[in-house]
């Protein structure tokens, strides 16, 4: 299952246009994360994720966290949104969709991004 999930994600990433397509006016831009869960009482990680705006693809998927669970955070229309609007900076939250065993995945995704513009 997770090499089909994997293959779907290769896909609709080498199908979306790419970023300086979308928006010539985008120099640079990057993302950071942090996985939260509920009764995690010092935080969950943070990670940045710089973005090669001439080859990316403009599509924001990101996999749940957790190993065990099958879910996905769709932030494309969020962020695209965003920097179509030429907004410098974006935060949000994604509630996981997905399933971890018979129960409900309780992972939260804090997003967020820096970016820059031509004038």
């Amino acid at each position: 299952m997770q090499i089909e999930q994997a293959a779907e994600q290769l896909r609709r990433e080498q199908a979306a246009p790419r970023l300086q397509q979308e928006l010539p006016a985008l120099l640079s831009l990057r993302l950071t994360f942090e996985d939260l869960r509920p009764d995690d009482a010092i935080g969950g990680v943070v990670y940045a994720k710089p973005i090669v705006v001439a080859t990316a693809p403009s599509y924001f998927d990101v996999r749940c966290a957790d190993p065990r669970c099958d879910g996905r955070h769709d932030l494309t229309s969020a962020i695209l949104a965003a920097l179509r609007a030429r907004r410098a900076a974006l935060s949000g939250k994604s509630v996981c969709d997905g399933q971890v065993g018979d129960r409900p995945c309780d992972r939260t995704l804090t997003y967020g991004y820096e970016a820059t513009y031509r004038s």
